[in-house]
């Protein structure tokens, strides 16, 4: 008996990048104003971490290819929104080695692109398992409702600061997307009792990310004048050890986390620790 060939994960995350795309200009007429706004968003592609997480949890819980793209468009499409209105809101001119959307085509624009990447991203959900439409739908209000809380708070924060409310910061505008990416494939594989699990995996992972980025940025965050709210409080003290302290914290709980979940779909999301960890090591070292 032959073994059964496993779809390349490079080309299912092709697939996703371009039913994201292709969906979003379905409905946009050839000479749209947002169509090219569209076009030219997805012309620089970012690191794709969350799709991957996706596809891989998807195909170790046996779903199937097309169901994995789907779920996999839906959860980047939905980060790309955030991007563009994270860039609005906090007035980056660049994204991705190109001026961003706000920056190139205006407000009102940037504003119209968010709004259609959200309703595309739950029409991308819904398509992918109608049975669990329901389940996913709700499942992605939540981690939007989270995120929005996230980014709120931090665009109200005041000078007294604490680290505590830094974290939190953290955990709810990083970690809901990732956790996502594990939480949509549970939902269809019916495995809705891992949800809790493969939320902290995500927002400890969240944390630790944004932190592990915050240290390898730092010196040029401070020289443009962007420090993040964990940047400036390592600042504050002069020091980075108690920062470090708690990425390692943070990365290990969403690596044993994702260890817990079922058959290995959270593998991918312990590598990407391990490796964080590795380069947090040797640069303590």
């Amino acid at each position: 008996m032959k073994n059964k060939k496993m779809p390349d994960f490079k080309h299912l995350l092709k697939d996703s990048r371009d039913l994201a795309q292709s969906t979003l200009l379905e409905e946009l007429s050839p000479t749209s104003r947002l169509r090219q706004v569209i076009e030219y968003h997805y012309s620089a592609s970012g690191s794709e971490a969350r799709g991957s997480l996706c596809i891989s949890a998807s195909l170790a819980l046996g779903l199937n290819s097309k169901v994995a793209i789907y779920l996999s468009a839906a959860v980047e499409t939905l980060h790309n929104a955030s991007l563009i209105q994270d860039d609005f809101q906090d007035q980056d001119e660049f994204r991705r080695g190109q001026l961003s959307v706000w920056k190139k085509f205006g407000s009102d624009i940037a504003i119209n692109t968010t709004d259609l990447l959200i309703a595309n991203a739950f029409a991308l959900a819904a398509s992918a398992a109608p049975n669990s439409a329901n389940n996913l739908i709700s499942t992605m209000k939540r981690a939007i409702a989270v995120t929005l809380q996230g980014q709120t708070n931090d665009l109200n924060i005041d000078q007294n600061l604490s680290i505590d409310d830094a974290i939190l910061i953290a955990k709810e505008k990083s970690g809901p997307f990732f956790s996502l990416s594990l939480e949509l494939p549970l939902v269809v594989a019916g495995q809705g009792e891992f949800l809790d699990v493969a939320r902290q995996a995500g927002a400890s992972f969240g944390i630790g990310y944004q932190i592990f980025d915050d240290l390898h940025d730092f010196d040029q965050d401070k020289n443009n004048g962007k420090l993040s709210n964990l940047s400036v409080l390592s600042d504050r003290t002069s020091t980075k050890e108690t920062a470090e302290d708690l990425a390692l914290y943070f990365l290990n709980d969403a690596a044993t986390n994702a260890a817990a979940l079922p058959n290995g779909c959270g593998s991918l999301l312990r590598e990407k620790c391990s490796k964080l960890l590795s380069e947090l090591n040797r640069e303590a070292a």
